[in-house]
């Protein structure tokens, strides 16, 4: 299997494995992995990702314009991808339990749950979703984590590769979950 077909491969299991869990819900999120220097893969606007079939996946430039078909978020993934060449695949979703600590104003500590010790955790204010600045905002603090909180709007996980993105996204929402079972 190429390269090409083995990252369409695991976005494809990424979607059904977070929509079966509940992370995303009808056309809820997005997802990219890098291709290339010059292009990556990126889920189309508006589809139910737990149905996605490898065909589905739209290959768009890594700079300049996006097709019409490409997710609401789609430069949030290419602002992402430009700025950090070790991000190899970018996963957002909303998934409930994280959803509820960050409307709750529940901290993230990820040293409270052995499995998430790893996670560098960052929030970004509140941006319309598809818009330029949230893209800037959230490539920004890419930087220095390796998930984004994005107020009333979920996460943004990023990786070395699909696979690392998923944990660390299922991981967030572990972590909130327990946090959450764990207040008061």
């Amino acid at each position: 299997m190429n390269r090409e077909a083995r990252l369409r491969a695991e976005l494809v299991a990424a979607g059904e494995r977070l929509f079966r869990t509940g992370l995303i819900r009808g056309g809820e999120g997005n997802f990219s992995a890098r291709l290339d220097a010059e292009r990556f893969l990126l889920t189309p606007r508006g589809w139910c990702k737990g149905y996605l079939t490898a065909g589905d996946l739209l290959r768009v430039p890594l700079v300049g314009a996006l097709p019409v078909q490409a997710s609401s978020e789609g430069l949030l993934h290419q602002e992402i991808l430009q700025r950090h060449q070790d991000v190899a695949a970018v996963l957002h979703a909303h998934p409930p339990n994280l959803l509820r600590a960050m409307r709750s104003g529940c901290a993230l500590h990820p040293q409270a749950l052995y499995e998430a010790q790893w996670l560098q955790v960052a929030s970004v204010p509140e941006h319309p979703p598809g818009s330029a600045s949230l893209a800037a905002e959230v490539a920004e603090a890419v930087g220095t984590a390796c998930l984004v909180l994005l107020p009333r709007h979920g996460v943004v996980a990023v990786g070395g590769s699909v696979a690392e993105a998923l944990w660390r996204l299922e991981t967030a929402e572990l972590l909130a979950f327990v946090l959450g079972k764990a207040s008061p």
